[in-house]
């Protein structure tokens, strides 16, 4: 059972340019854009580069993209993103760790992507979206260029 329950994954996401939003813990970047035949894209960035590329399609959606912590960072945080099944429009998240865990709901992200943050370090993440329940693990943030 989740020891917290969070009204949201994230408090607060800044817009840097129009279709940049930066997640407030972690500091990463979320872009929106455009894939083939016109069809919305997400990009997720890191301090290390370009980590995701998600396209909207219609055969097969993956609703659980990809899960990262802070590693042994002073400021600890997690974060989870993925695309919206066709039969949803919210996506509960439960990270989950060593002694706790801890649900959220995820903001949505241009009517077709989630993302969740939350601040603490988590190993797995499990997302729930209409009929769709997916599991993955939640790895370590790969490392700033030039470190």
């Amino acid at each position: 059972m989740p020891d917290g329950r969070s009204c949201t994954g994230l408090s607060t996401l800044t817009a840097v340019e129009p279709g940049e939003l930066r997640l407030p813990l972690s500091g990463w970047l979320l872009r929106i854009a455009r894939g083939s035949a016109d069809r919305p894209a997400l990009e997720v960035h890191s301090p290390a580069g370009l980590i995701d590329v998600s396209v909207v399609g219609t055969l097969s959606v993956s609703p659980l993209r990809g899960g990262r912590h802070s590693g042994r960072a002073a400021r600890c945080w997690s974060l989870a993103w993925g695309q919206l099944p066709p039969d949803a429009d919210v996506v509960e998240v439960f990270f989950r760790g060593w002694r706790r865990s801890l649900s959220v709901q995820a903001y949505t992200v241009a009517d077709a992507f989630w993302v969740a943050e939350v601040g603490d370090r988590f190993r797995s993440v499990t997302c729930s979206a209409g009929t769709t329940r997916t599991t993955g693990r939640v790895v370590k943030e790969p490392r700033p260029r030039g470190s």
